[in-house]
């Protein structure tokens, strides 16, 4: 009785290492185009890439589709939070970009850091669902598109576009 027992938990360890490398190889090629040493060594991303977290980033710079952005008509406008709420009352600039790229936790988390370190930022939220960051500046900062642009690189995505003022509120008249 023992020995089936033994013969039964070797087989079921077997299985189960077999698995989980099948798991790992899976992840590794969702992740492959992607080069943690190219955003911020801190940055939360990198820490994710390098824990290999085991899900799609499809639409990554470098990914396999090469982060090409889907063809939409929505325009991606200002997310509302009550930090956002409280910096816009206070006369911050409201900004929008659209980023690239951005798919997860992990991805928020990395733009986030970057840009929640910089002075001339009230208040941020990055919107999975539209794919965008929005950003009040503090009254009277700026922070030029180029230099948006720069931040979301270090991070490790890329800006399609930026909108400002009323534009970001959505108004374009």
């Amino acid at each position: 009785m023992r020995l089936q027992i033994n013969i039964v938990s070797i087989a079921v360890i077997a299985l189960l290492s077999g698995t989980l490398a099948a798991q790992n190889a899976n992840t590794q090629s969702q992740h492959s185009g992607h080069s943690p040493d190219s955003v911020d060594s801190d940055s939360a991303h990198a820490q994710h890439e390098q824990a290999g977290a085991g899900h799609h980033h499809e639409g990554h710079a470098g990914s396999p589709d090469g982060g090409v952005p889907e063809a939409t008509d929505n325009i991606a406008m200002l997310t509302v939070t009550d930090a956002i709420e409280a910096a816009l009352s206070e006369g911050g600039e409201p900004i929008v970009a659209e980023v690239l790229g951005v798919v997860c936790d992990f991805c928020a988390l990395a733009m986030n850091k970057i840009f929640g370190k910089r002075d001339e930022v009230a208040a941020l939220y990055v919107d999975l669902d539209t794919k965008a960051l929005s950003l009040v500046l503090k009254p009277g900062a700026s922070l030029s598109n180029e230099a948006i642009a720069d931040l979301a690189i270090q991070a490790g995505y890329r800006v399609a576009d930026v909108r400002r003022g009323k534009e970001a509120l959505g108004d374009v008249s």
